[in-house]
Order: C-alpha cells, then sequence, then structure tokens
C-alpha cells in the first residue's frame, strides 16, 4: 500500500469528521436506521470482516463491467445490477462509518478538499 496518507481533518485530527449536530439529519437517520437494522438481525460484525465485505460488494460492481466495451452501454438489467450492488457497498461504508463516528460526507468534502489541490494529469 505506498502513497501519502492525508489526515482529512489535520487542524482538528478529526473531531470534525464525527456525526454531530452539523451533520445532515437525513445522513443521521440514516445512519441511525441502518444501525438498527443491523442491531436487529444480530449483525455485529469487526471492522476488518466489513472492510472484508466491502470489497466483495465492490468486486459485484467491477464484475457487471468485466467484458463490457469501453463504450457499451449497460442494459437495464445491467443497470439495477449495478444500483443493487452500489447499495450494497454503500451499506457496508455507511456501518463502517458509524462504528467509527465518521460522517460520511464530511469524510467526502475532506477528502474533495485534497483532491482539489492534485494534479493526475489532463484529459486528453
Amino acid at each position: 500500500m505506498g502513497g501519502k496518507i492525508h489526515e482529512l481533518d489535520a487542524e482538528h485530527h478529526g473531531a470534525m469528521l464525527h456525526v454531530d449536530e452539523q451533520s445532515n439529519p437525513a445522513v443521521r437517520t440514516l445512519l441511525q436506521e441502518l444501525a438498527a437494522d443491523r442491531d436487529r438481525r444480530g449483525w455485529d460484525h469487526k471492522l476488518k470482516n466489513l472492510a472484508m465485505a466491502l470489497n466483495v460488494e465492490a468486486s459485484e460492481v467491477l464484475d457487471i463491467f468485466t467484458w463490457k466495451d469501453l463504450d457499451e452501454e449497460l442494459t437495464d438489467t445491467e443497470r439495477a445490477h449495478t444500483a443493487e450492488e452500489l447499495a450494497d457497498v454503500l451499506i457496508y461504508v455507511f456501518d463502517m462509518c458509524n462504528r467509527l463516528d465518521l460522517d460520511p460526507l464530511k469524510l467526502v468534502a475532506a477528502k474533495q478538499q485534497i483532491n482539489a489541490d492534485r494534479h493526475w494529469g489532463q484529459k486528453s
């Protein structure tokens, strides 16, 4: 695993990335509902297992595209399948955020600030 690790909230050492009263109410509600569903089902998975499951679901997204040409459109069935697999990915991401007390929208915003200063080359 190469590459530089960027602290997303270096000034506050991550304190501004937690779920709090500043978090989007819809995100707070969704995180609470997902946690309640998880608890109701008895799914008390460790972070390592959630990370592994997240990778499996992301691989299922990739599998949909494996033998497609670069500009080949998705069929309606493939689009529905992709949506379902992306939902699975997001559920695992949100579950991990929940367990780490991290607001997913704040994480994305903080990462976007870092990415704004990056230069990955020009589009051809």
